[in-house]
Parts: C-alpha cells; sequence; structure tokens
C-alpha cells in the first residue's frame, strides 16, 4: 500500500458548496462485483471480535467500524485500529473506513482534548448544554470555532496515517444542515444554527483538500427531505450512506419522497459515487431519538424467518438504484450485543441471506420507471419494485 500523504490544512469559508476539481485515486475505491450482491457492512463491538467474526467481517470490500468500537477496551480509536488491523491482515483489500461524527463528541479517545478548548461544546444562552437525546449526556460540540475545527481534523489525521485505515463515516451531517435542528430543537438560536453551517462547509473544504485524495470520504448525506435530496452537498463526498430513507417528511406523500430518494441515488451512482444503502428489517417506530425523523428508528427483528418480504422490498430499492461502487447492508441495528441469556440481539449479525449467494450478473441498463412502478433487468435477475405498495419481486434465473 502507498503510504498516505496529507497536504496542509487550508480552511475554506462561506457557504458556497467547494467545487475544486479533485484528483481522483482508483486504488482508494473498494473491490466491486457484480457475481453476487455487492455487500456493505457497518458495525460496532465494544469488545474484540472473535476469529470467526473477524473472517466473517473480512469477506466485505466497504466496512465501516461505528463510534462504540472497542470501547471497553480502551478508547474507541484503539479499539478501531485494533479490529480494522485484525480484518487487514486476513483481507488486506477490504477497505475500512472510521467513524467521525461531524458535530456530536461520542466519547472517544479524543475527548479529553475537546475539553479543553474553550466554549468548544455548543452552549445555549442560559448556560445549558444540549445532549443528543433524552436519556443521554452526550454533548455536541462548536464546528463554527476554528480551534474545534482543527481539533477533528487532528483526530482524523492520527487514525487515517494508520495503514489500516482506508477513509472517513462522516455522520450527522443532516443536523447541522437543515438548520431548525439545533436552532429550535436544541434551542441555540438561528444565528449560532447558521454559523455551525457556515462552519460545516469550512471543515467539509478542509476535508477534502487533506484527506480526499487518498481516501474515501462517505457521508450520510443522501435524504429526500433535501431540496435536491443531499445530491447539493456531494461534491463534499465520495460517496453516500443511506439512513431514515423511507420516512416522508414535508408533507410530501411517501410513495413520492421514496421515488425523489431513488432517484438521488441513481443520478449520484451513476456519476461513480459510491452507495452504502442500509435498512433495517424491523418495523418501523413511530418516532426515533431525533424526535423529528432524523434517525433511524426500528423495531428489533423478532424472527428472521418473517423479513422475507421486507428483505426482498429493500433489495429490489437497492438493485434499481445500483451501479459500480453500490454495496448493500439490510440489518438489524448496527451493534455486536447479547442479552442477559447471553443470546445475541442483532438477528443479522454473521448472517448471509440465501439470495445473497445467487448469480446476480451485471444491470442490461438503467431502471425503468412508471409512475411508482420501477423495473429492472439483471443478467441472472428480473427486478420489480413498486413503492406505493411496498411490493417487489425479484425473479432469479
Amino acid at each position: 500500500m502507498l503510504k498516505k500523504t496529507f497536504k496542509a490544512i487550508t480552511l475554506f469559508t462561506g457557504l458556497a458548496i467547494f467545487n475544486q476539481a479533485l484528483a481522483t485515486n482508483s486504488d482508494k475505491y473498494p473491490e466491486f462485483s457484480w457475481d453476487t450482491m455487492p455487500l456493505y457492512m457497518h458495525v460496532w463491538k465494544q469488545t474484540s471480535y472473535s476469529k470467526d467474526e473477524l473472517n466473517y467481517l473480512a469477506q466485505f470490500p466497504l466496512i465501516t467500524l461505528e463510534k462504540a468500537q472497542g470501547k471497553k477496551e480502551g478508547s474507541v480509536q484503539e479499539g478501531t485500529l485494533k479490529a480494522a488491523r485484525a480484518i487487514k491482515q486476513i483481507n488486506p483489500k477490504s477497505k475500512i473506513l472510521y467513524y467521525k461524527n461531524i458535530v456530536i463528541d461520542w466519547h472517544s479517545g479524543a475527548s479529553k482534548d475537546l475539553a479543553r478548548i474553550p466554549n468548544g461544546y455548543l452552549q445555549t444562552d442560559d448556560g445549558d448544554y444540549p445532549v443528543v437525546n433524552d436519556n443521554s449526556n452526550t454533548r455536541f460540540f462548536d464546528i463554527s470555532k476554528g480551534e474545534v475545527q482543527q481539533w477533528w481534523l487532528k483526530d482524523a489525521k492520527e487514525m487515517l496515517t494508520d495503514e489500516s485505515i482506508d477513509g472517513l463515516f462522516i455522520d450527522a451531517n443532516i443536523k447541522v444542515l437543515i438548520g431548525y435542528y439545533f436552532a429550535k430543537s436544541k434551542k441555540l438560536g438561528q444565528a449560532k444554527a447558521d454559523a455551525l453551517i457556515a462552519g460545516y462547509h469550512d471543515l467539509l473544504s478542509a476535508i477534502n483538500n487533506e484527506f480526499r485524495d487518498d481516501n474515501i470520504i462517505l457521508g450520510n448525506i443522501i435524504r429526500a427531505r433535501f431540496d435536491n435530496a443531499g445530491l447539493e452537498y456531494m461534491e463534499y463526498f465520495d460517496g453516500s450512506y443511506f439512513e431514515g430513507f423511507e420516512h416522508n417528511v414535508g408533507g410530501v406523500s411517501k410513495p413520492d419522497y421514496l421515488v425523489k430518494g431513488i432517484e438521488a441515488g441513481q443520478k449520484a451512482a451513476r456519476e461513480g459515487k459510491i452507495l452504502a444503502f442500509t435498512a433495517g428489517l424491523g418495523e418501523a417506530l413511530k418516532q426515533d431519538s431525533s424526535k423529528i425523523g432524523l434517525d433511524e428508528a426500528r423495531q428489533k427483528v423478532g424472527n428472521i424467518q418473517h423479513i422475507q418480504k421486507r428483505l426482498d422490498y429493500l433489495t429490489a430499492i437497492f438493485l434499481v438504484m445500483a451501479e459500480k461502487y453500490s454495496y448493500f447492508y439490510p440489518h438489524d441495528g448496527f451493534g455486536v450485543q447479547t442479552n442477559k441469556h447471553g443470546e445475541q440481539r442483532n438477528r443479522t449479525w454473521m448472517q448471509t441471506f440465501p439470495a445473497f449467494k445467487n448469480r446476480l450478473g451485471a444491470p442490461k441498463g438503467p431502471a425503468k420507471r412508471d409512475g411508482y412502478i420501477f423495473t429492472r433487468e439483471f443478467a441472472y435477475c428480473s427486478v420489480y419494485l413498486n413503492v406505493q405498495t411496498q411490493e417487489a419481486r425479484l425473479t432469479w434465473k
């Protein structure tokens, strides 16, 4: 692997989207094949992975190690590097992303340095520190401040310098960019919300300038709730993860919301962006942790034998969007955890669905749309998707 090099940090100010042409390093992208379903993995475990678990993880071409990885064995940074290095020992070609939140301090090894920055955490006018939700003491950091941006970049650089880390997964973009989350929900006011948006663009510009030539920058960004479904921010990213894809907002019907999201995914994929399409298999909950529909909120799967209809539906959504560098992960949550009886709570962990072993083959062309119905032909699979009735058929040849 080529030794990674880093440019000096340059902060770009203003609200304009960073649109400088970036050099493309084809070696940084994950392996891809149409032979069978191209799959993604997004996971955390607070302790180390077993040998069998590492062998399972090493099958995936693209992996994000989430925010609680290895937390009980030291810092998240130490846990992430331990897991990443072990996976690379088995499959050096796996591309592994380090989770970085753009505004939430999830108590990592870098938190102690953040605490030393004067006014580094967001505060309301009366001195309160907003937290992520009612059950958490997790605070937000103030990315409108240059010193906080430098702190963020320092942690990212230290992790990316390790040969086992191939890029960054950047989360919570939507919490900053929709504005009213901080202005109203967190009671910080519009002026601070606007300052955070400006700081976001400064920070993403710096991330692109320093890291993107040699590293994958994946964002949780494509959402139909944006005016242009998140495509207006894609110049910052090599691709998008998907979350809350089906939760319609703003008075838009669910079928129309899904069509908008699918067409955004199609456009990004056709332009060579990575798609990491994840969606929960359990029943949707009425309210998520943000209370305004920003986060994925689903019940745990009761029995994996009873999810075939939902699995087919999600698979069809993925396949009508997919191009080269598109990957799929239907899930029962991202944590690897056992209950009090020692049983795995995540029903999809260490599972490979039978259909994912079928021959898929390359698409014969883009998906066709007729109203709310999409169809697409692959070499060994015909796809039918109706987002109005939430029905799908996968016909394997």
